[in-house]
């Protein structure tokens, strides 16, 4: 009997050694680089190199040009032309009025023409058109002996609209739709990098979550190891049983497995990390993370002053104002449109003819040739359902477009006022799984003096290191999300890069 017991204490004591090995999870952090990071040096990291950052930064950019092309409308155009040709007769058919007989003539005729042309024409904020240009044409053939008629002219032409198309506003619409879309996109360069930051700070205080909860499993394990080794110490003096060598020996092996499962939780959360800061690849593999603990700061949400600077600062909140504005600029561009079109136009044509280029250009002065209208066009479609229909939808527009408004600035307040009191709860947790975590540890070293005495089992021990494992966890857990519950507050409430100190150029 007293063999059998000794072999099975020696069994335990090899299971022990041998489950202490085989799940043991090797450490590659010595492989590669290291980089130690504090949390305002990994924040600086994600706002040089982060991927969506980057990719949002071209928003502005892109908005900036299409600006430049709906300002290039009222670009003038230069224009160039030049055309020659021929036009030959080689026979002439005549009716006699008498006897109705027709008869072909030989009578051939050439004349050759060549004419150039150039010209600026445009239109002006006010919806003013022009055209100017000069031209020159040369005849000749058989009419003049093939000598060359230059006919130069200088034209100008004008058509102003008074009603429909009339003014700055209507035509500059398209130019200030597009300046606000500038600023619409700036403000969502602010809301991603608010956004990053926010999710740097997340994922930085569940790294060091991870790395203090391996800790806390580690210190477990050890716990379970050191009370299966004193059960089979306590075995072979025979006051306990091998099913408590058994019972600690099953509850090593139950920890091994909770500290594989933190130690790859440690890993993905390093990735996580590495993906918001670097835009190296290969430094997510080959880069392994250690982190300084991040600054708890402590804050008294007001949430007042929290809805005031959020109607201040938040991205989202000035978009919103600015696509009312483009949707206004709409319903006036609209309304233009319902007007008749009365126009007024204009037109004057000076030609100077000689028998060579230069002085038929000099000769345009002398006016040998003139010509000059003026005039006005009115029209107005029977009815005027487009224009009538598009007024409306864009007035239906943009009074939706303030009933969303409302309802961001309704959802604005439950957000600031949801996040202050997130902040509230995790700070009373904290406290209150400090103090439990405290009673737990005591309750352990109870229960481990009443083993001691012989008046407590194993099974209660493992218990309550369980429970003084779990509440560690626990207020491990508070303290992080009491950090990302600050995080969220100053995101809702849009002071992040007020408080990071961060500019947005």
């Amino acid at each position: 009997m007293m063999f059998r017991k000794t072999l099975l204490i020696f069994l335990a004591a090899a299971a022990a050694s041998r489950a202490g090995e085989a799940l043991r999870v090797p450490d590659d952090h010595g492989k590669g680089q290291r980089l130690d990071l504090t949390l305002g040096k990994a924040i600086r990291m994600a706002l040089q190199k982060n991927f969506s950052i980057t990719a949002q930064k071209f928003d502005p950019k892109i908005s900036r040009q299409r600006e430049l092309a709906t300002e290039g409308k009222f670009d003038p155009a230069f224009g160039l032309s030049y055309s020659t040709g021929d036009s030959v007769i080689a026979d002439t058919f005549r009716r006699d009025a008498k006897t109705n007989a027709g008869t072909h003539f030989g009578a051939r005729s050439i004349t050759q023409t060549d004419a150039w042309s150039t010209g600026v024409n445009g239109v002006t904020v006010w919806g003013l058109g022009y055209d100017v240009s000069f031209g020159s044409t040369a005849q000749s053939g058989t009419g003049n002996n093939f000598a060359n008629d230059w006919t130069s002219e200088v034209a100008f032409s004008l058509r102003q609209p008074l009603l429909r198309g009339a003014g700055p506003e209507v035509n500059l619409a398209d130019v200030h739709i597009a300046r606000n879309n500038v600023t619409i996109s700036e403000w969502g360069v602010r809301q991603q990098v608010m956004s990053v930051i926010t999710q740097v700070i997340n994922v930085y205080n569940e790294l060091q979550f991870a790395h203090e909860n391996l800790e806390v499993a580690r210190r477990s394990r050890g716990l379970a190891r050191q009370l299966l080794r004193d059960n089979i110490k306590r075995v072979e003096i025979g006051v306990k049983t091998p099913l408590d060598v058994t019972t600690a020996q099953a509850e090593v092996a139950a920890r091994e497995a909770a500290l594989i499962t933190a130690t790859r939780v440690v890993k993905d959360q390093e990735n996580f990390l590495k993906q918001l800061i670097t835009a190296d690849l290969m430094l997510l593999i080959r880069t392994s993370v250690n982190i300084a603990p991040p600054p708890s700061a402590s804050l008294a949400p007001n949430v007042v002053l929290g809805i005031r600077d959020a109607l201040e600062s938040r991205p989202d909140y000035q978009q919103a104002k600015i696509d009312i504005e483009n949707r206004h600029i709409v319903v006036r561009v609209t309304k233009n449109a319902e007007l008749p079109r009365l126009d007024l136009h204009a037109s004057l044509s000076l030609l100077g003819i000689d028998d060579d280029f230069g002085t038929s250009a000099q000769r345009i002065a002398a006016r040998d040739r003139s010509a000059w209208s003026l005039g006005a066009t009115f029209s107005i479609p029977l009815g005027n359902r487009e224009a009538r229909g598009s007024y409306n939808a864009a007035k239906l527009s943009a009074a939706q477009a303030l009933v969303k408004l409302q309802q961001l600035e309704q959802q604005i307040i439950v957000l600031v006022d949801n996040a202050a009191g997130a902040v509230f709860t995790t700070q009373q947790l904290t406290v209150a799984n400090r103090e439990a975590r405290r009673l737990a540890r005591e309750s352990l070293a109870a229960g481990e003096a009443r083993l001691v005495a012989g008046t407590g089992t194993t099974f209660e021990v493992l218990q309550l290191q369980k429970q003084l494992a779990d509440a560690e966890t626990a207020e491990l857990r508070a303290i992080a999300d009491y950090n990302k519950a600050v995080a969220k507050y100053r995101l809702e409430t849009g002071t992040t890069l007020r408080v990071h100190g961060v500019t947005v150029d």
